[in-house]
């Protein structure tokens, strides 16, 4: 029997391992998803036997190479089963004493569950699956519920400057240069439903100085800086506005928070031409009264998001926008959190940045890491105003009660 090896004979497999899967948890808003698509190269030996067959090795790595992925932005509803991650499939060689290779993978992400809601927030505990390079199918830890798989969301690309420019105060008018840089002090806030639980946010050495509940009344709220919001535009949060906002300026609030994710269908869901005509009737009579915030948009891909922002800045020629809101929820990265920051402070044509949410996932060891880069960035930058991590509730910055949690020492008191 003659046999006749082919070491110079490669076969590639290659197959889409989900390296991270972020288990955000169940709240009234968006959640994205990002995956890594891990390319593993595998070398076959194919043996030429005496009868002219072929006979195929086992498949041995010789390399790994990883493409970062796209955050994802689930709307779809949920099912109940998991989707399992895709495995290596073998390629069969043709009888040759030339190279080649052959590849394929697919991005498909899985998704966590959102409950729809206004600003009533509870939250659920998951489990991250830990980063992996192997090419056997991957088990997905217990989550309260798996959604369906659903193609990527691209999100906008567009490049950022990293120094601050001058701020612009209406959408029509040349940017006006600023008198003074953005404090760097007290930019902490508490975004919240109850206020009787924050009074360990008072302590001296606490760091929060504002606080807001997605509504237009402070609702009991003690010892912390009030800023009402204008959550949409339907009646029962119209009615009454005018009023509201009035006397919570004549109480010291500083600024007027617009709409609550009008670029998200589950939240505001405004076109950015009817968020404009909204802006127009019910914040822009208090221009030069308290500092306007624009509507806070999601970290989704165009036309939601940075695009859904800039459309609306466009829209509403003539109004006055003192600040832009955006919030962010895309795992724990914290170089992708701090390069969105300044894609977003250009998108909103220089303006000061409230983020009024935000938050990493994973465990609470993760999160105050996440916590402890993020945070002097934030404090320090000329482009930040102010930031609420999401948010001032038990089992996130609060444990048993009113008591802070480790979360919620680190967002407090950590400098």
């Amino acid at each position: 029997m003659r046999t006749t090896t082919f070491s110079t004979l490669a076969v590639l497999a290659s197959s889409l391992l989900v390296k991270e899967v972020f288990a955000a948890p169940v709240q009234a808003r968006e959640v994205y998803i990002d995956t890594d698509i891990v390319m593993v190269t595998e070398e076959v030996t194919v043996t030429e036997l005496a009868d002219g067959s072929y006979q195929t090795g086992a498949a041995v790595a010789i390399g790994t190479g990883t493409i970062d992925g796209t955050p994802v932005l689930y709307t779809e509803s949920a099912s109940a089963t998991p989707a399992a991650t895709p495995s290596t499939s073998s390629i069969a060689a043709p009888a040759t004493t030339s190279s080649a290779s052959s590849s394929s993978f697919s991005s498909q992400a899985i998704f966590i569950q959102k409950t729809p809601a206004t600003h009533i927030h509870s939250a659920a505990s998951s489990t991250p699956l830990p980063s992996t390079t192997s090419s056997s199918v991957v088990e997905l830890p217990k989550t309260t519920s798996v959604a369906s798989v659903v193609t990527p969301t691209t999100l906008s690309t567009k490049a950022a400057s990293t120094t601050p420019k001058a701020v612009s105060t209406t959408s029509s008018a040349a940017p006006i240069v600023s008198s003074s840089p953005v404090s760097s002090s007290k930019k902490r806030g508490l975004a919240f439903n109850d206020a009787s639980i924050l009074s360990g946010f008072l302590s001296s050495s606490s760091q929060v100085s504002w606080a807001y509940n997605w509504g237009s009344t402070a609702s009991g709220l003690s010892g912390l800086e009030y800023i009402p919001m204008l959550w949409g535009l339907g009646s029962d949060h119209t009615n009454g506005w005018s009023s509201a906002a009035s006397s919570a300026i004549a109480a010291g609030a500083p600024a007027l928070l617009g709409f609550n994710e009008p670029d998200y269908s589950g939240q505001a869901n405004l076109s950015p031409s009817d968020a404009a005509s909204g802006w127009k009737e019910y914040m822009q009579p208090f221009a030069g009264k308290a500092k306007l915030v624009s509507p806070a948009v999601t970290n989704g891909g165009s036309p939601m998001g940075l695009t859904w922002i800039e459309n609306f800045i466009s829209a509403c020629s003539g109004c006055t926008i003192d600040r832009v809101a955006i919030h962010w929820y895309n795992g724990g990265d914290a170089a992708a959190f701090k390069s969105y920051v300044q894609q977003a402070y250009t998108a909103g044509g220089n303006r000061p940045l409230w983020i009024t949410e935000f938050q990493a996932s994973g465990s609470t060891d993760d999160q105050n890491s996440f916590l402890q880069e993020v945070m002097p960035f934030l404090d320090s930058s000329d482009m930040v105003e102010k930031y609420a991590y999401f948010m001032a509730s038990d089992g996130i910055l609060l444990s048993a009660g009113s008591a802070l949690s480790q979360l919620g020492q680190t967002f407090a008191e950590f400098v």
